[in-house]
C-alpha cells in the first residue's frame, strides 16, 4: 500500500495555515515573564558583585597610596592641616585626599594647587582644582545625583567622595573629636587641640590588621532627606567634598567615625519627629541626630554590608549586623579593645 503524501490543503482544495492559538500565545508569555522574574534577581545580585568588587579595588589603592605616604613621611597623612586666617573663612586647610593623589597617580589635579590660601582651590567656579570629579573616589553603588555641587552661597565647587578616613570613635563635631584614631586635623588650628600631630606607624598599637584606614560613606537616606527637605540638616548629598579646603567642618568631608553603628540610617522623618528619644522636635535638638550620628556613619548602597579597608591595606566586606562595640574596637588605633564579637 502506498502511503498518500499530507497535504495542508482541505477537501475543497484551500491550503490551510497553521499559527499559534491566542491560548498558546498566551502560554508563551507567561513562560517568558516567569523565566525574567527568574533571572532579573541574580543578573542584579550579579552586578551589585561586581560594583561591591570594584568598590573594594578602590578602597585598597586608597590603602596602598597611605603606605606610599608613609614610606616617604615616616608618619600617616593629615585628615586635615588647618590653619586660621584673618579673614573670612577663618579656617582654611589641606585635606587628606590631595596629600593622597600623587600616590594615586592623579598629581595633575595639584598642578597649581595654592597651598599658601587653600580658599583659591575652590573659588573659582567650574574651573576650580577641587571641582575634579574623581572616579576612583566614587563607589558605583553610591547614590550621588550631582557631582561637582556648587556651594551657591560662596560659589565654591567642589567634587563629591563615597570615601573617608577612619576619624576614631568620634571625629565630628571638629571640638567634639577624640583623635583615636587615624586621620584628625593637624597644625595651628587643629582641633580639639591645637598643633596636633599626625599618627606615625608606633602609635598604632593595636595592629594594623585591625584598624580601620577607610570606609564608605552613603548619600542616600530617606528620611534623612526629608529633613534636608525641610530645611534641617547639612545636606547629605552635598556632603562629602575629597577636596575640602574652607570652613571649619572641613574634617567632616574628609573623616568618618564609629560613633553610629554599621549603615546608620535616620529612623524617622521628619513629619514623625515628634515624641522621638532622644527628642528631635526642635533644629538644636535634631543636631545630635545629623551632627553626631547621620553625617558621620559609615554606610554603603552594597547589599547587608560595608567595604573596610584596614591599616595594613587590606579590605574586608563587614557585615552591618556587626556588634557596634567590636566596631568602635576596630576605629580606635590603640585601645587594646578585643574585636571579638560577643556571644
Amino acid at each position: 500500500m502506498v502511503n498518500q503524501p499530507t497535504s495542508n490543503a482541505d477537501d475543497r482544495g484551500n491550503v490551510r495555515r497553521r499559527g499559534f492559538s491566542l491560548v498558546e500565545l498566551l502560554v508563551v508569555i507567561a513562560i517568558i515573564g516567569v523565566l525574567v522574574a527568574l533571572l532579573l534577581p541574580a543578573i542584579q545580585a550579579s552586578r551589585e558583585s561586581a560594583r561591591r568588587t570594584q568598590c573594594a579595588s578602590q578602597l585598597r589603592q586608597l590603602g596602598i597610596a597611605s603606605h606610599n605616604f608613609v614610606d616617604s613621611q615616616r608618619h600617616f597623612p593629615p585628615g586635615l592641616e588647618q590653619w586660621y586666617f584673618n579673614s573670612a573663612v577663618s579656617h582654611r586647610g589641606i585635606p587628606l585626599f590631595a596629600f593622597l593623589l600623587p600616590h594615586l597617580e592623579e598629581a595633575n589635579v595639584l598642578v597649581a594647587w595654592d597651598y599658601d590660601d587653600p580658599i583659591n582651590n575652590a573659588n573659582h567656579g567650574a574651573k576650580s582644582k577641587t571641582a575634579v570629579v574623581l572616579p576612583l573616589l566614587i563607589c558605583p553603588s553610591d547614590q550621588i545625583d550631582v557631582n561637582p555641587i556648587v556651594m551657591a552661597a560662596r560659589d565654591w565647587h567642589y567634587g563629591l567622595t563615597s570615601y573617608a578616613g577612619n576619624g576614631g570613635s568620634r571625629a565630628y563635631f571638629p571640638e567634639d573629636a577624640v583623635t583615636d584614631g587615624m586621620f584628625h586635623t593637624t597644625g595651628e588650628a587643629s582641633e580639639p587641640k591645637r598643633y596636633q600631630q599626625p599618627v606615625a606607624l608606633r602609635q598604632v598599637t593595636d595592629g594594623m590588621s585591625r584598624t580601620l584606614l577607610f570606609g564608605e560613606r552613603y548619600h542616600d537616606d530617606p528620611n534623612y532627606l526629608t529633613f534636608n527637605a525641610s530645611g534641617w540638616g547639612e545636606p547629605l548629598k552635598e556632603w562629602g567634598w575629597w577636596g575640602a579646603s574652607t570652613s571649619r567642618k572641613m574634617i567632616g568631608h574628609v573623616t568618618l567615625s564609629s560613633f553610629a553603628p554599621l549603615n546608620y540610617q535616620l529612623p524617622f522623618s521628619y513629619g514623625s519627629r515628634a515624641g522621638q528619644s532622644p527628642p528631635a522636635d526642635g533644629f538644636a535638638q535634631f543636631n545630635g541626630y545629623y551632627v553626631d550620628l547621620r553625617i558621620a556613619a559609615y554606610g554603603s548602597g552594597h547589599t547587608e554590608g560595608v567595604n573596610l579597608c584596614f591599616a595594613d591595606g587590606s579590605v574586608q566586606f563587614t557585615s552591618d549586623t556587626i556588634d557596634h562595640a567590636v566596631l568602635k574596637a576596630m576605629s580606635t588605633r590603640a585601645g587594646s579593645e578585643s574585636l571579638s564579637q560577643p556571644k
